[in-house]
């Protein structure tokens, strides 16, 4: 096989992926994200296929005839964080960013497409891309799931990768669970309103929804388990005027677990407290959480062996095999159902300065490495059998 120069396309990743930050764009929306990939890969002689207004999948088949059929996932969409950083590829779209690393997993996923076209009379395994809408808001999965992307051909192995800048550069993997069960949580607390002036004539409200909140919160210290979980109330919406005794309090929040069992315990624990707010100031609570979460993503073991046999010589030490029981979720946990994957974080930490989060304003990323992120995927990819 032709030896392949990973870092010389390291300009061009770089270049795709500050195209991609400079113009995000929100889950669904994602025409001109789509467009452009779709007209990069065209470009470099790869067919494509849309799926839904914004889905893309692309074939690069493999002459060998064991061939397994490997799929690489790259997400699309970006959030509605404003960008704070004073970057020459700062976003072009106001209230919206690349907060995520979704820019550079796109980028690295189109520089692996090029690569495996242009060795695709030596490849090993045919190689199926698929570039995801709407993974943020979770539902770009089913979209790409009900377009048949794991058919046709049928998908052996699946593959999917996320950036984070809290390590100096390198990658994690692990064995077993690599995210968790997650539902949402909608909450509508019925009270009954009445000026201030006459307060034995009214039901608070907003009374009633701090006590949720807090007895919510009080979950988290008191609830015992071996792995990690979370509760609580992201946002909340009540009241009519300052003067009127709130009638109606909205709120959204999560329900987090790293194993599923955890989860539905704590599922009818949060009824019961709110039957007991119900009672106790004579409110109605209406509570919609998600019974069935989606899951947590399993890695196959075989495919984390595999990937760590081919990251330790890339990354050395720096390849690690890790044992965190992320409370993050994704419905590409779905993905799993059809084949046997793995999840790869590739950590890009910026050096001497300071490095924010995922979904932070300042988030950003070492781009010194992708062609080794790009090395990496392909000898996995190469590599399984």
């Amino acid at each position: 096989m032709k030896t392949t120069k990973f870092k010389d396309y390291q300009n061009e990743i770089v270049e795709l992926r500050r195209y991609f930050h400079a113009h995000p764009e929100f889950s669904l929306k994602e025409y001109s994200t789509a467009d452009y990939i779709e007209k990069y890969l065209n470009k470099n002689g790869i067919v494509t296929k849309r799926i839904g207004e914004c889905g893309i999948t692309a074939v690069i088949y493999s002459g060998n005839p064991g061939a397994k059929v490997v799929a690489v996932r790259a997400e699309m969409d970006a959030i509605a964080v404003k960008e704070e950083n004073d970057i020459e590829y700062k976003s072009l779209n106001k209230e919206v960013s690349h907060a995520c690393g979704h820019d550079a997993i796109m980028a690295c996923a189109l520089i692996l497409a090029k690569i495996c076209n242009e060795n695709k009379s030596e490849l090993k395994n045919t190689i199926k891309f698929i570039f995801q809408p709407a993974e943020e808001n979770g539902e770009g999965t089913d979209i790409m799931l009900n377009g048949g992307v794991m058919k046709s051909p049928d998908v052996d192995y699946f593959i999917m990768f996320h950036f984070v800048n809290d390590a100096p550069y390198g990658m994690e993997v692990q064995y077993g669970s690599a995210s968790a069960a997650i539902g949402k949580m909608e909450v509508a607390i019925k009270g009954k309103s009445a000026h201030w002036c006459n307060s034995d004539k009214g039901t608070d409200a907003i009374v009633a929804s701090s006590e949720f909140i807090l007895k919510l919160n009080e979950l988290n210290s008191t609830y015992t388990s071996d792995l990690p979980f979370i509760t609580g109330i992201g946002t909340i919406n009540g009241g009519s005027a300052k003067n009127v005794i709130a009638s109606d309090v909205y709120m959204e929040g999560t329900l987090r677990a790293a194993k599923p069992e955890d989860y539905h315990k704590l599922y009818n624990i949060i009824f019961d407290i709110a039957s007991q707010i119900e009672e106790k100031y004579n409110v109605k609570i209406e509570m919609d959480i998600t019974k069935e979460p989606i899951p947590p993503i399993i890695n196959d073991k075989y495919l984390v062996d595999t990937t760590l046999e081919c990251g330790s010589k890339i990354w050395n030490k720096n390849c690690r095999l890790v044992d965190k029981h992320f409370l993050s979720g994704d419905s590409a946990a779905y993905y799993f159902d059809y084949a046997k994957g793995v999840f790869i974080v590739f950590t890009a930490e910026i050096e001497k300065e300071t490095n924010y989060p995922i979904h932070n304003g300042k988030f950003n990323m070492d781009e010194s490495r992708y062609y080794d992120v790009v090395k990496t995927l392909y000898s996995l990819i190469e590599k399984i059998k």
